[in-house]
């Protein structure tokens, strides 16, 4: 079961504000020409120690420091009682997804929505905050339990795959009741790709369910050539999934190729491009 506490941190705030110049511009150049040393690191390094304390200081006595505040306040109430009423759901959706009961403890440090934020900084606790999730509520708890997983999985391309795969797809889908999920990292895609085919025999999907999967990556591969995997993927929990895909090395296993479809500019402007499992 996945248990979130939630609360807000002033201080951590007004250092990423400073970290994204998320300030009226004018302020910004004050503090640049003041504190360039400190306003630099914390560009590099939010949360890093050495630096002026003033220029948090003078920071959090603005006035639009405090309307973020403020702002971060209603926020953190708002998602709380969303969370709330749907982590029973959500609960269930996680473990039918991971094939095993679990238990993860974290903690939201939940900021002003404009700074749309969201990243995991270890300690099991995350910072998140996005003007989307107060026209979509599905949005905050889709990335509540994005931010949440990767202090469940270790940290690399493959995982955080995973988690977009488990959260911002399937869940995203399930919760709006929807064929189509949240945008995922482009970086992401070519690992995304690579695990298609372990993935969608993980899930244990319908051929319909392969075929769309296929079509919203831009690629076709042919399923009987993994089908030496079905047996002993689909008994697999999400543990001994990751496991087994590691153990594999998909480089080895697996070779995406790219295919361009080129066209004259007066007959079609667009240029696709698909990938070949």
């Amino acid at each position: 079961m996945l248990n979130i506490k939630f609360r807000t941190n002033h201080n951590l705030m007004a250092r990423l504000m400073i970290s994204t110049n998320n300030m009226p511009t004018d302020f910004a150049n004050y503090l640049w020409n003041k504190y360039r040393k400190s306003y630099i690191l914390l560009q590099n390094d939010f949360n890093i120690n050495e630096v002026d304390n003033n220029i948090i200081l003078e920071l959090q006595n603005q006035t639009f420091f405090k309307d973020f505040c403020d702002e971060a306040e209603k926020n953190l109430e708002r998602i709380k009682t969303c969370w709330e009423k749907h982590k029973d759901e959500i609960n269930l959706f996680l473990e039918q997804m991971f094939k095993k009961a679990f238990t993860l403890e974290t903690t939201a440090i939940i900021v002003a929505p404009a700074l749309c934020c969201g990243m995991n900084i270890g300690n099991n606790q995350f910072i998140w905050g996005h003007k989307d999730g107060l026209t979509d509520e599905n949005y905050d708890l889709v990335y509540l339990v994005h931010e949440s997983l990767h202090s469940y999985f270790k940290s690399d391309d493959l995982t955080h795959a995973i988690i977009e795969n488990i959260s911002d797809i399937e869940l995203a889908m399930f919760l709006n009741n929807s064929e189509y999920g949240y945008h995922c990292h482009d970086r992401l895609k070519n690992m995304h790709i690579k695990l298609l085919p372990f993935w969608n025999i993980y899930l244990n999907k319908t051929k319909k369910g392969i075929e769309k999967s296929k079509s919203s990556y831009g690629a076709d591969y042919d399923q009987n050539d993994f089908i030496s995997y079905q047996s002993k993927i689909r008994e697999m929990n999400i543990d001994d999934f990751i496991n087994f895909l590691y153990e594999k090395k998909l480089d080895e296993i697996v070779d995406v190729k790219t295919v361009y479809s080129i066209t004259p500019k007066n007959k079609s402007t667009k240029i696709q491009n698909t990938s070949s499992l």
